[in-house]
């Protein structure tokens, strides 16, 4: 038991729980948060962003990195609020994420006064669990509270509510109510293992979809194990890329809206039994439920929420990496069938996506076309680089002509799809590891969402590399106003900035690629610059990416 600030009482649970960074945006409700953060500024680096979205987004993309709560500090009311669009990406993404909002004073709460919002009932639909600290004895309970939900099942955000006076009121605090352990996976009945390894086995079209869940657990050479033996093509989901090297013969590439690709999506379609591990059927993989799916369908995950999927499946509640473990125990005995009709079934799909590719990359215009700089990026980066995206058409370049070879290196927000993600994320992956090349492909309207964040990267000295793909416009919606709407485009068109001029302005050197001849140099040294840099691909707003078109229409219409 020990004396202290209701401030040094949090950070000394921070530091108990391993807390090497906390992201945020200072204000008057959390200034006696960052005092003790000052303190313990030997272990716990602050880093001060310029937008709660950025900061949090920060500690959702640390959270996917390390699977260790990434930690954001937030103002009480406008901070907090402008932190909900990541905390929805970390929900939606099964992020760990711990979220300590400052709130004001408790002899004001109920006044409905400045600041004043009940971040509590405000997140509790967001997060897996949100709390409210009333006393300094009482924060390791809250923050272990915290701690357990936001790793709990597939993990996810949780928040803390702390009032402005508690971080200076000193209280009695016994740290070693400190609850830091994290119940071991859920037993799977091995029985029930067994059945699915032998539906699996005896499927004459089998798929297997692989998830979030691999990743996450750590489980891709188990994964890797179990395909060699079995010989069962792969897809992905979107979380899922570089489970299985996409590099790999059996593996389909990711399947689904926002960069499937048609040969994975084919394969879906034809399959008689769809095994996905660590993952669901969702709207996202089955084009909203309108890609048509006549496969018995099996899924293995922590989700509670499988009956509210929109297509027939059985679910089986379990941990990628434990089923995993008994699938590949299951099926070591079995002799694998000639899987070859099966995958020459893909044959037609596989041939038309090559020349989608090879279309999109010969494509004569103005302009270099994305695809290029995308094919060559992915010539020079090492095989453990990770690449963010954000929103928009811009991410179906990297996802069609950027292999990923290792899971967790392609970022993105992928199942609440906001802007603004793919700078924040890549910032942070710098951070965590930066001895690994890290690159943000952005479009112009998700970049000028997080630009002002570029002083961050110059201030707290975060090499990224970032290329945004210019075509003045929101892409992808005056595309769709072009083919659905009869042309009648408005409100996807604007101007944007000099981004050369406006890289300057933060002290960033910068490239601009507007023919094919530009490219080589313009990557070479926009990669070996000593702090952060930009390149500019000014893109012709006709040059329509490699996707299953048919498909993203049908879901659209």
């Amino acid at each position: 038991m020990a004396r202290l600030r209701g401030t040094d009482a949090l950070v000394q649970c921070l530091q108990r729980a391993g807390t090497e960074r906390v992201y945020g945006v200072i204000g008057t409700s959390i200034v006696g948060l960052l005092d003790g953060l000052y303190e313990a500024r030997d272990t716990i680096r602050y880093i001060s962003c310029r937008h709660e979205q950025v900061a949090a987004s920060m500690a959702d993309a640390e959270g996917r990195l390390t699977r260790r709560p990434g930690v954001v500090a937030l103002h009480s009311g406008p901070g907090a609020l402008n932190a909900m669009i990541s905390m929805a990406n970390a929900a939606k993404d099964c992020s760990p994420m711990i979220a300590i909002t400052g709130a004001i004073k408790r002899r004001l709460q109920g006044c409905d006064g400045m600041l004043e919002l009940d971040h509590v009932r405000l997140a509790a639909p967001l997060c897996r669990a949100a709390l409210r600290v009333e006393t300094v004895a009482e924060i390791p309970e809250r923050f272990s509270q915290a701690y357990r939900a936001a790793l709990a099942g597939p993990g996810g955000p949780a928040l803390i509510e702390v009032p402005e006076d508690i971080w200076t009121e000193h209280g009695e605090v016994d740290l070693d109510q400190l609850d830091l352990d994290i119940p071991a996976p859920p037993p799977i009945d091995p029985a029930a293992v067994q059945q699915i390894a032998e539906r699996l086995l005896a499927a004459e079209r089998p798929v297997i979809l692989a998830g979030a869940g691999i990743a996450y657990r750590r489980a891709e050479a188990l994964l890797k194990q179990l395909v060699d033996l079995v010989q069962i093509p792969v897809a992905t989901t979107g979380n899922g890329r570089g489970t299985l090297p996409e590099t790999d013969p059996l593996s389909l590439g990711r399947a689904g809206y926002g960069g499937g690709n048609a040969v994975a999506d084919e394969a879906l379609k034809r399959a008689d039994f769809i095994l996905g591990i660590g993952c669901t059927m969702s709207d996202m993989t089955t084009y909203e439920y309108t890609w048509p799916i006549h496969a018995e369908v099996v899924v293995v995950n922590l989700d509670r929420d499988n009956d509210q999927k929109r297509i027939p499946l059985e679910a089986l509640y379990g941990d990628a990496r434990v089923f995993l473990e008994q699938l590949l125990a299951a099926c070591r005995e079995a002799t694998p069938a000639d899987r070859a009709p099966w995958t020459d079934q893909l044959a037609d799909a596989r041939t038309a996506w090559d020349n989608l590719l090879s279309s999109s990359l010969g494509r004569s215009g103005p302009h270099a076309s994305p695809a290029q700089v995308c094919q060559a990026l992915d010539q020079r980066l090492a095989d453990d680089a990770i690449v963010t995206v954000g929103a928009g058409m811009h991410l179906l370049y990297p996802m069609a002509f950027m292999k990923s070879r290792r899971p967790s290196c392609f970022l993105s927000a992928v199942n609440f799809g906001a802007m603004g993600f793919g700078f924040p994320a890549a910032l942070a992956a710098k951070v965590v590891y930066p001895q690994r090349q890290v690159v943000a492909i952005l479009g112009d309207g998700d970049f000028l969402m997080t630009v002002q964040d570029l002083e961050t990267a110059v201030r707290e000295n975060i090499p990224v590399r970032v290329m945004v793909v210019n075509d003045n416009s929101y892409r992808v919606l005056a595309f769709r106003q072009r083919v659905q709407y009869s042309g009648r485009v408005h409100g996807s068109l604007h101007g944007n900035p000099d981004l050369l001029q406006l890289a300057a302005a933060f002290g960033i050197p910068a490239w601009r690629i507007e023919s094919p001849e530009q490219i080589d140099a313009a990557l070479e040294e926009s990669l070996a610059a000593e702090g952060p840099s930009l390149v500019e691909i000014v893109t012709d707003a006709d040059d329509i990416p490699p996707t299953n078109l048919q498909a993203a229409l049908t879901m659209s219409d």
